[in-house]
């Protein structure tokens, strides 16, 4: 017996990344707290304008692409080039212990 099931509607808000004032959450509040630390420590609102600006910026970007800070942090992960050959910065993370084939010439 099949069962049928009523497709049920989903909110919006649900599928996205969690935003703050239509920006990218952690970097809302980043943008937020470094500009209160450089107001208070010059003691001048001139860097209000900034922070305005880079946060007018973040939502630019999050109204374009919302995911647009999850598919930088892959892009950044990976190299443009794959190599295939173990460079020397991974050769002793990843040599084998001996007797497990690491002297058979191949």
């Amino acid at each position: 017996m099949a069962s049928h099931r009523k497709p049920v509607k989903v909110s919006r808000s649900l599928s996205l990344p969690r935003q703050m004032g239509g920006a990218d959450r952690g970097l809302a509040i980043a943008n937020g707290t470094l500009t209160l630390l450089l107001c208070y420590t010059s003691m001048t609102l001139a860097f209000l304008p900034v922070g305005i600006v880079g946060h007018w910026f973040l939502r630019w970007m999050s109204q374009k692409d919302p995911w647009w800070r999850e598919i930088m942090l892959v892009y950044n992960r990976y190299p443009d080039i794959y190599e295939p050959m173990p460079t020397t910065k991974f050769a002793a993370r990843f040599k084998r212990p001996y007797g497990f084939d690491q002297d058979l010439s191949c």
